[in-house]
């Protein structure tokens, strides 16, 4: 599907996942996303004018949303560019890889960079015009919470389209909650070594308390122990097998990634005998309130484009809001748990949205390159019984 589109080793960052109303919940996530991209410009020797155009993932409406892409752009030291921004809850950043490499593709850009950002932490509160309301009372929406309690495609709550999932396919509590430690465990091999592993790509984030003190964040906040008698102890719905051990949490964060051709991926590498490849993308939308199905489809329309079967996989990560997208994948396309969400995944770290699977991606490029090159699968799903996929590649 791609020829033409690469990304530089060491040409990506994540910032740190901070938990709900932790650290982050006050900060301007564009703000905070343009800050934390500056520190990798200086940490890489990039320099904002390599850049012809952005793409700007982001979910969760901040102050001057309206001016969000520009306004980055400007705050990293490059008024002359923008682009759009693009918005598709979990899948934001796996849909803005697309766009990006559309761009290279067609010889639009030369190189991008793509910027994910979201706070879910104190969240807009809208009020919407109501006419017929009794003497013209506004609708008042929560735009996190109202979102995560219903969805008006399925008719139903995310949670229960995960449960639908579980029936249809006879997974159980025990299923369920041993794919959740089993997740956790794998969290814990990226803090290994002093955390060794998320080093390669995690940016510590400073954030002012006051105007004479501030905090430095250099890992994840808000990470819950998963243990099987932990686990055990919680209860479900009657009838369910999720408990909210087998689901992730909303969180904060940023990340981003540099897209652009072979010549300017290897003028921007940190090593230039490492060649990353972008071959990809698959979409889906799965049937009404089966959410979690959809990265199946999603991947296989991918790995379909990129003319290779699961066997040829080296590597895969998911966002998984809940453990019933990870046994619903295995069981589907048979992924073997040796390379399936190694270092950690969403349902442990918790997911910003905008910003959720361009970690993950970063993560997928970094475990790639430690076993000496291959195949990655990056898939998920988002609201509306939709799934995104991406395809790379690491020689």
């Amino acid at each position: 599907m791609f020829k033409n589109v690469f990304v530089p080793y060491k040409g990506y960052w994540s910032s740190p996942f901070s938990k709900w109303q932790g650290s982050f919940q006050n900060e301007n996530a564009v703000d905070l996303a343009a800050a934390t991209a500056k520190k990798f410009f200086e940490l890489r020797g990039y320099q904002p004018q390599y850049f012809d155009g952005i793409v700007f993932g982001s979910t969760i409406p901040q102050r001057e949303w309206f001016y969000d892409a520009p306004n980055f752009a400007t705050q990293i030291g490059n008024p002359d560019i923008s682009g759009p921004r693009i918005a598709q809850a979990c899948a934001t950043s796996t849909v803005s890889m697309n766009y990006a490499a559309g761009c290279i593709e067609l010889g639009s850009h030369n190189s991008v960079l793509v910027a994910t950002t979201d706070r879910t932490s104190n969240c807009a509160n809208l009020i919407w015009p109501n006419p017929n309301g009794p003497g013209g009372r506004p609708y008042f929406e929560s735009w996190m919470l109202d979102s995560f309690a219903w969805d008006p495609c399925a008719d139903t709550s995310p949670v229960q389209t995960a449960e639908n999932v579980a029936k249809e396919h006879g997974f159980t509590r025990e299923q369920s909650d041993a794919l959740a430690v089993n997740r956790y465990n794998k969290y814990l091999n990226a803090l290994a070594n002093d955390r060794e592993f998320q080093k390669r790509y995690m940016i510590p984030v400073e954030i002012k308390i006051s105007k004479k003190k501030s905090i430095v964040v250099e890992a994840d906040e808000g990470i819950t122990p998963c243990t099987t008698e932990g686990l055990a102890s919680l209860k479900t719905q009657p009838g369910c097998i999720l408990t909210f051990g087998a689901q992730t949490h909303p969180a904060d964060g940023n990340a981003g990634m540099v897209v652009t051709t072979r010549e300017k991926a290897r003028e921007f590498s940190a090593d230039s005998s490492v060649e990353i490849q972008v071959l990809s993308y698959g979409y889906a939308r799965t049937k009404k309130a089966h959410m979690p199905a959809a990265p199946t489809p999603a991947a296989i329309m991918a790995m379909e484009r990129a003319g290779i079967k699961v066997a040829d996989l080296a590597a895969v990560k998911t966002h998984n809001p809940f453990s019933v997208n990870d046994l619903a994948m295995a069981k589907l396309l048979g992924v073997d748990d040796k390379i399936f969400n190694n270092y950690g995944s969403s349902i442990v770290f918790g997911h910003p949205q905008g910003s959720t699977t361009m970690r993950l991606l970063v993560e997928l490029i970094e475990e790639l390159v430690i076993i000496g090159g291959g195949y990655g699968l990056l898939a998920g799903c988002a609201a509306g019984d939709t799934g995104a996929a991406l395809i790379v590649k690491v020689n």
